[in-house]
């Protein structure tokens, strides 16, 4: 059988159509046999960021004047590296991006059950504000 390219276009009106929210080109989830957790529970301590940069604000969306935050989920491994970044509640397409460029270097000291690093999703916000 031959592989069919879909346009994203169409794929992006597709999900408007249905309702679904498309998420924006993020990387292929990570397998793995690690437990992630979904959320921060009782009993796991909350990851803490030791390294996150600003997300770059595009000139388009300077001169548009647009500020907002872009909302991030991610999955924060038990070495502290992010994997699995995904959109949650954008903004703009490119500042989007940028938001997920950024949160993608970022490190944390990671989340810990019973004394042991775990990994798990958590959502992070990339604020855009003009000053």
């Amino acid at each position: 059988m031959k592989n069919v390219r879909i346009p994203r276009m169409f794929v992006s009106a597709l999900a408007l159509v249905l309702g679904v929210t498309p998420l924006l080109a993020q990387n292929e989830p990570q397998k793995t046999d690690v437990i992630v957790y979904d959320k921060v529970i009782p009993g796991v301590t909350a990851p803490k960021p030791v390294y996150h940069p600003d997300a770059e604000y595009t000139d388009k969306a300077r001169k548009k004047k647009i500020q907002g935050s872009v909302v991030v989920s991610i999955v924060v491994t038990d070495e502290g590296k992010v994997r699995d970044a995904q959109i949650a509640s954008g903004l703009e397409k490119d500042l989007d991006k940028q938001a997920l460029k950024a949160v993608s270097t970022w490190k944390f000291e990671p989340a810990t059950k019973d004394g042991k690093p775990v990994a798990v999703r958590i959502k992070v916000e990339v604020d855009y504000r003009l000053y």
